[in-house]
């Protein structure tokens, strides 16, 4: 997808390209998950951006914060574009 591209109203991570801030789509994803990501250190309140890319998974920026994920982990982050 490039950058030019609309996203879709609802994505997930590893769909997004480096660079639009986007938000956790609290309500489309199973409760176990949201509370994995809370516990890493994800927000539904503070948008994040995927700021690297590689063969195996991305880096996400929330705040000043960094995180990585891996591509299994990514596709089931349901994220809303801002």
């Amino acid at each position: 997808m490039s950058s030019n591209q609309a996203l879709n109203q609802y994505a997930t991570l590893a769909d997004i390209e480096i660079g639009p801030e986007v938000m956790l789509c609290k309500n489309q994803m199973a409760h176990s998950l949201e509370k994995k990501l809370l516990t890493l250190g994800f927000s539904k309140l503070i948008p994040l951006q995927v700021t690297q890319r590689s063969k195996g998974g991305i880096i996400v920026s929330i705040g000043n914060t960094r995180i990585a994920l891996n591509e299994t982990l990514a596709k089931q982050v349901v994220i809303e574009t801002l």
